[in-house]
């Protein structure tokens, strides 16, 4: 059975791979969902870090990490 490590912010790590995850509306536009290795886990696609290497020369791990949140960190609160 494989085991999902959930690290920072939801950043999963699974058999020494990593994946980033993105809501369905925020997915990169090199994406596609043939050619790009992906899980779909609670409502996240998580694409595998090595992808975004591949496809985008500019991709810095750093800056996605520092602007992953969820809305717990931001403080919101639900009224109604």
């Amino acid at each position: 059975m494989k085991s999902l490590k959930f690290t920072q912010s939801n950043i999963l790590k699974m058999n020494k791979k990593t994946y980033l995850p993105y809501q369905l509306h925020q997915l990169p536009k090199w994406f596609n969902k043939y050619y790009t290795e992906h899980l779909s886990i609670k409502g996240y696609c998580y694409i595998l870090l090595e992808d975004h290497y591949e496809n985008s020369p500019y991709f810095n791990y750093n800056d996605f990490k520092a602007c992953l949140s969820s809305n717990k960190d931001l403080g919101y609160k639900i009224a109604r």
